[in-house]
């Protein structure tokens, strides 16, 4: 019986001694002769190769490096597409702001514009008045360039150009004898009766065609008391050089008969007289 309580003691002896020693090398490998840490790298494996152990622990390593760089570029992705997708007006928040705290910030206060300047005081009522500015002068207009028109130059009146020409001045009397100024003379004045020399034209009143005249000819000379009654009432107050139209009613002409075949029968005359000289006076 003894001998098998002393196994049994020695037997609790070793167990005890046994993981001692085990402690003892684990403590002593665990660390370096210069007391640095051991690392998987100065670990021998089984065959005492030290860099097999590291290749196997870089193998281990590697999935859990991939998918920690994966995680990191699937953040950096998401952060640049949230802020793109971030307004404009928050692309100037702060560098290293999270992605969507831009968003938090609250807007920038508008700066605060200068208080308006006052408007300049009014001039005092003792101030002197300024002097007042003189009108300026008016533009005198400018003269007018363009040639005035020339006044119409009336041709003057002749015996010649007479037929059509316009009355200076009518006098009618009562037995219907017509008496036009065309001319006025400057000379001695016809008076009743005289002897004259005179230019005559003579046309019917009706058609126009004539009776008798001087143009293209001399002068002719008479007796007034001579001549057709139109004629004795109508010469007498002409002065010499003047030219008068007489319309003579066949009444103060040839009458009734005429004086075929150049003047019919109740014709009414026209007569273009120009008195050139008085011979006799009336007597």
């Amino acid at each position: 019986m003894k001998p098998r309580a002393e196994e049994g003691t020695h037997m609790d002896k070793r167990k005890l001694v046994v993981p001692g020693l085990l402690l003892s090398v684990l403590l002593i490998a665990g660390c370096n002769s210069d007391g640095s840490q051991v690392t998987p790298g100065d670990r021998p494996n089984e065959n005492g190769d030290s860099g097999a152990v590291e290749e196997q622990m870089a193998d281990a390593e590697a999935p859990r490096v991939q998918a920690a760089d994966s995680r990191m570029e699937e953040r950096q992705i998401d952060a640049q597409m949230r802020q793109q997708a971030q307004p404009k007006n928050q692309d100037s928040a702060p560098a290293g702001t999270p992605a969507g705290a831009a968003s938090t910030q609250p807007a920038a206060s508008p700066a605060p514009q200068p208080a308006a300047q006052p408007a300049a005081a009014a001039p005092k009522a003792d101030a002197k008045p300024q002097a007042k500015a003189e009108p300026a002068p008016e533009s005198k207009a400018a003269p007018d360039t363009k040639a005035a028109p020339k006044p119409e130059v009336k041709t003057p009146v002749t015996f010649l150009n007479c037929d059509a020409s316009p009355a200076l001045g009518t006098k009618k009397l009562d037995d219907g004898l017509v008496i036009e100024e065309l001319r006025m003379g400057d000379g001695a004045e016809c008076k009743t009766g005289a002897t004259v020399t005179i230019n005559y034209h003579g046309t019917l009143k009706s058609n126009g065609d004539l009776v008798d005249t001087t143009r293209a000819k001399q002068p002719a000379t008479f007796p007034l008391n001579r001549l057709i009654k139109g004629w004795q009432e109508g010469v007498p107050g002409m002065k010499v050089g003047g030219i008068r139209r007489l319309t003579i009613p066949y009444q103060l002409a040839y009458g009734d008969a005429g004086r075929p075949p150049v003047v019919p029968p109740k014709s009414d005359l026209i007569f273009i007289i120009e008195l050139i000289q008085i011979s006799e006076p009336s007597k």
